[in-house]
């Protein structure tokens, strides 16, 4: 798959509880904001003969500005992590911000003696850089950054048919649950929001945290979500 395929997202039955489709439309506008940010750096790439660690800076750092300190700004970091061989054969760079004060997240990486940096292994750049495809990790302790729980939203860009880096949003799990808890109360008091790797985001009861594995509990009506979500009326721990 390439940049150029369509893809459809899901959406509520028409039936479903107006608070469902409030949720959904903002996790689409998450899913569109990256989309939108992937685009452009695809055509940003495709528009430059030559890649420099300068212009991926001057190019993301002005994108990331705008995501952090937009008005209630749900992000904590975004940015930008290059392919290999992108900027240099058989290496990475990384251009990734956090906070209100833009601080630079690990810089030292891009100047290690080791060719492959350790985020080329993070889940977050190894799904959508193999698949060509969107990706949410999480939520997950971010050590790396944050230090707190976040769900990584990635989404590949391409330079000459082929995969060329990731561009990312950090959204921590408090962040979400600020917008998505009140929905997800009129569900009922065991109802979540859980990842498609069945790891809850937010969730009603205090019984369940973060990152715990859940399942739908018996009868539970489930609703499908943006790219990567369900909200299940109830859940259940798993297995």
């Amino acid at each position: 798959m390439t940049h150029t395929d369509p893809i459809t997202l899901p959406q509520p039955a028409e039936d479903a509880p107006e608070s469902i489709r409030h949720l959904n439309t903002l996790l689409e506008a998450l899913d569109g904001q990256l989309a939108g940010w992937a685009e452009r750096t695809t055509a940003w790439l495709a528009a430059t003969p030559r890649i420099t660690s300068t212009a991926v800076d001057k190019f993301i750092r002005p994108t990331v500005e705008s995501l952090l300190r937009q008005p209630g700004s749900p992000f904590a970091g975004a940015g930008f992590v290059a392919n290999l061989g992108l900027l240099a054969p058989d290496r990475s760079y990384i251009a990734w911000w956090q906070g209100d004060d833009l601080e630079r997240v690990d810089a030292l990486a891009n100047f290690s003696p080791q060719p492959v940096s350790r985020y080329m292994r993070a889940e977050w750049f190894r799904v959508p850089v193999s698949t060509g495809l969107p990706h949410v990790t999480g939520p997950y302790i971010d050590l790396l950054c944050t230090d707190e729980y976040v769900c990584t939203f990635t989404h590949p860009v391409f330079r000459e048919g082929l995969v060329a880096g990731i561009v990312g949003m950090d959204v921590t799990a408090q962040n979400l649950e600020v917008v998505a808890l009140p929905l997800l109360r009129v569900l009922g008091p065991d109802a979540a929001l859980v990842s498609d790797a069945g790891r809850a985001i937010v969730a009603v009861t205090p019984s369940v945290d973060p990152g715990d594995a859940v399942q739908p509990a018996p009868g539970a009506a489930s609703y499908r979500l943006g790219r990567h979500f369900t909200a299940h009326t109830a859940v259940v721990p798993a297995g």
